[in-house]
């Protein structure tokens, strides 16, 4: 039996850096649902000025794909910046979860670190 999901929402797969997968995680464990974390995460911050990260480097940086349920309008923003911003749409996920979650640790140091 297929899985009936909001119609606003779509299945979206990322790979998340090695350090943000395992934070996310972490949370995950005690405030409920990983796409509803990356949702409002993404949400909260400026996706057309968030610094970017960088993604390749001398070792494997990403975790494996996790597929997340996106609001379909973050998914079609995530798009349009990504290609406005010449990047691709996973270093501008990660980007925007580094940025989310370093502030949070810095207003709520109780957070887990990664």
């Amino acid at each position: 039996m297929a899985i009936r999901r909001n119609p606003g929402f779509d299945v979206f797969n990322v790979r998340l850096l090695i350090n943000l997968d395992k934070l996310l995680r972490e949370k995950r464990r005690y405030q409920g649902d990983l796409s509803a974390s990356i949702n409002d995460a993404l949400l909260a911050v400026n996706l057309n000025t968030v610094k970017l990260v960088t993604l390749q480097g001398k070792k494997k940086q990403t975790a494996r794909e996790t597929q997340v349920v996106l609001l379909r309008r973050l998914i079609r923003k995530l798009h349009n910046v990504a290609e406005t911003r010449r990047c691709s749409i996973n270093q501008l996920v990660n980007s925007g979860l580094a940025a989310y979650y370093s502030k949070q640790r810095l207003t709520n140091p109780g957070l887990p670190s990664s």
